[in-house]
């Protein structure tokens, strides 16, 4: 199996047109949403165990010795030194459990609790971010500079110095993914994106996550529908199940098992896509 993931993983690299002087082995995942992108469930004993080729960029300072700008091996939290338990976390290391072992992964998060899509929003953030009173979210975006879209991008620009952008993850949708706007929304920050830093969109997939689903009586549950409905209307767009992932007590949030498992399907279906173009590309 990793024979085979090895050239699939080749003929996908030969598709990139990223520049030269970067390391093409180390893959940048850039990361982004509200509360379930940051994790609210505890870190445990068997989460702090993370291989030397598992990279985090420190996207605030923090009390625990993360420094701006700089990269750090991926310890949770990831986003945030005050954050916890996230889905992101498993992804990079199920990832490294299929790629060629001269490849690392690196993340660069960015999450605000309780934000609606629009707070990513270069052209719209601003004012509606200015108006935010509710103290807790200020405490959070006061550490992303009041701007987590270009908290992102500028962090992003920096990790792109040493590797290669792979792929772009969001996890938000229970505060607004009830409309198409929404969808129209995630589309133009994932075009910012694409054309601040300049990589190629169909080499460079936009992984969608659920929320928790009906099953397990979730409570967003309803956002469901216009997030699975996201991959019908944009090219390179793909919705990551959120079944079998249990919820916290409040049925909002993933438990630690639930991140485990959100972010092994967000690597499984990272893994499906990349195969997927690189047979096309045959």
């Amino acid at each position: 199996m990793k024979k085979l993931l090895a050239v699939v993983v080749g003929l996908f690299m030969m598709g990139t047109n990223q520049l030269c002087a970067q390391d093409q082995n180390f893959w940048i995942f850039l990361c982004f949403g509200q509360s379930n992108m940051a994790g609210m469930a505890p870190i445990e004993e068997q989460d702090l165990t993370v291989s030397d080729r598992y990279l985090s960029m420190a996207t605030t300072d923090g009390g625990d010795g993360r420094v701006l700008g700089t990269w750090r091996k991926a310890v949770p939290p990831l986003c945030r030194a005050d954050a916890h338990l996230g889905p992101v976390d498993y992804f990079g290391r199920t990832l490294l459990e299929a790629v060629p072992d001269s490849v690392r992964i690196g993340v660069v998060s960015v999450a605000v609790e309780g934000c609606p899509i629009t707070f990513y929003d270069k052209d719209k953030n601003a004012p509606l971010i200015a108006k935010e009173d509710r103290d807790w979210m200020n405490g959070i975006l006061n550490q992303y500079g009041r701007d987590p879209y270009e908290r992102l991008l500028s962090m992003a620009k920096i990790a792109a110095k040493d590797g290669v952008i792979k792929g772009i993850l969001l996890h938000q949708g229970e505060t607004d993914a009830y409309n198409d706007e929404w969808q129209k929304t995630v589309r133009k920050i994932y075009c910012d994106l694409q054309q601040a830093l300049q990589f190629d969109p169909s080499a460079v997939p936009l992984l969608v996550g659920e929320v928790v689903r009906a099953e397990y009586n979730g409570v967003c549950a309803h956002a469901n529908p216009t997030i699975n409905d996201i991959a019908n209307h944009y090219p390179n767009t793909f919705v990551v199940s959120s079944e079998g992932c249990p919820p916290g007590d409040d049925n909002v949030h993933f438990s630690s098992e639930g991140y485990r498992e959100m972010g092994r399907h967000y690597a499984r279906r990272y893994l499906e896509v990349i195969g997927a173009s690189s047979s096309a590309s045959k």
